[in-house]
């Protein structure tokens, strides 16, 4: 690799890094500053080249507050087409921007980010939750990973207002399963993903067309009716396709919420203490957890995040700390670095969810947003930025997940099998999914 440090002073990693990416992924930016001379604490931007054209790799609070500034920053052409297809979808909020992003957004966060609807969706996450438990006791589908991606896809449906036969739904949610295992590479997977968006998308389609005619049923308040009735800049309806594919962007992401659980499904095993401290705070029945389960949700998704980076496009000739960036330039955002990130984090690569029961302030899940370098599923304000409108959501059915997998009659696999995942692969997860006993009670 060829190296040298640009007339800005900003480090410059002369060779093309789209393979890399490929090859290396949570581990491409830590690589590259390795071989930029950067020490591990570093948050000097580094420039690069991706996609054949210079780009510039950012991380911690201030390439947060660069990357997040939409004055100088545009989601519009800066991801993939390749990648962006099957994750997000053709015309999804993900891609907007301006005025269009802000009135599509709101939208969104109507539905997905108010506690009312939250509080709906935790009620029916947790019965899904003792029934997967059940059926996890009759010897079914007996990985966390499929069986959380299957409660949470029933779950999704039901409070979406999507009324389906169970077989139905765990169909549809294994699809979008598969969106995510054959995103960010090449190959069958992601042949067989691209399929699945496709059938996926017409199907969603379908769904608008039918509660837009009546002939489904879209119950008031619920996320199908408020994408049935999903409107652009100038009042119209969007057009079906789309309102599809937001549809979907309203539910997907609850199932992709499995990922983490696995992984907490390992973090439980390896901090044994936590499964007694997480039991002693359940109330009842309900697997709605309290402040200790909670902080280890979070953590979860702090140590092993979704996605390792997520790209923007400069809008005009800027500076970001103290490197150069030119307009039109791609502009990275390296989400594990600044999630791990020593300068803003005691001990980052320590499992320690006692870090957010020790901040002061973190009573509501919205104060947890509040943490700049807190970005598990992305930055900034809710309805004004690009953060996920439906973070709660995933907070709460992943918090629900931990508190069940702490029952009596859990078993959790600690076998290195279980526990063994692949950094390089994106996005990644447990090979096994973990494997989980349950005892009838």
């Amino acid at each position: 690799m060829s190296d040298h440090t640009s007339s800005s002073g900003c480090p410059f990693v002369n060779k093309e890094q789209s393979a890399n990416f490929l090859a290396n992924g949570y581990l491409t930016q830590s690589k590259l500053r390795h071989a930029a001379g950067l020490a591990p604490d570093s948050q000097t931007p580094i420039r690069t080249r991706a996609m054949f054209k210079e780009a510039t790799l950012i991380r911690g609070e201030g390439g947060v507050d660069a990357f997040y500034d939409s004055s100088r920053m545009k989601r519009g052409g800066a991801m993939p087409k390749f990648i962006q297809g099957p994750l997000f979808g053709e015309g999804a909020v993900h891609t907007l921007d301006g005025e269009e992003h802000s009135v599509r957004k709101n939208q969104l966060a109507d539905v997905a980010y108010v506690d009312e609807n939250v509080a709906d969706f935790g009620a029916v996450v947790d019965e899904e939750l003792h029934t997967l438990l059940d059926e996890w006791a009759a010897g079914e589908h007996t990985d966390v990973h499929t069986g959380a991606a299957l409660a949470y896809g029933r779950a999704a449906f039901r409070w979406a207002g999507v009324e389906l036969p169970r077989d139905e739904a765990d169909e549809k949610s294994l699809q979008m399963t598969q969106l995510l295992d054959g995103f960010g590479h090449l190959g069958p997977g992601h042949i067989q993903a691209r399929l699945n968006r496709r059938r996926l998308d017409a199907w969603y389609e379908n769904l608008i067309t039918e509660a837009r005619s009546g002939t489904r049923t879209a119950p008031s308040g619920t996320a199908l009716d408020a994408m049935a009735n999903l409107r652009g800049v100038d009042g119209e309806l969007i057009d079906a396709k789309t309102a599809g594919i937001e549809l979907q962007n309203l539910t997907r992401p609850t199932i992709a919420v499995a990922r983490f659980a696995a992984f907490a499904a390992v973090a439980l095993v390896e901090n044994p203490e936590w499964v007694q401290r997480i039991r002693a705070e359940q109330s009842g029945c309900s697997f709605l957890g309290g402040r200790e389960a909670v902080a280890f949700a979070q953590e979860v998704r702090r140590i092993f995040p979704f996605v390792p980076m997520l790209p923007a496009m400069a809008t005009e000739d800027t500076e970001i700390m103290g490197c150069p960036v030119n307009k039109d330039e791609r502009v990275a955002l390296d989400f594990y670095g600044t999630l791990t990130d020593p300068n803003h984090w005691e001990n980052p690569e320590t499992f320690d969810p006692q870090r957010f029961l020790d901040m002061e302030g973190l009573e509501t899940l919205e104060d947890y947003e509040k943490i700049k370098a807190f970005i598990p599923q992305g930055g900034a304000e809710v309805r004004t930025g690009h953060r996920c409108p439906g973070e709660k959501i995933a907070v709460t059915a992943l918090t629900a997940t931990v508190v069940a997998l702490c029952q009596d009659n859990v078993s959790i696999s600690g076998s290195p099998e279980d526990r063994t995942f692949d950094w390089t692969q994106v996005l990644t997860r447990p090979d096994t999914g973990v494997r989980v006993r349950v005892t009838r009670r």
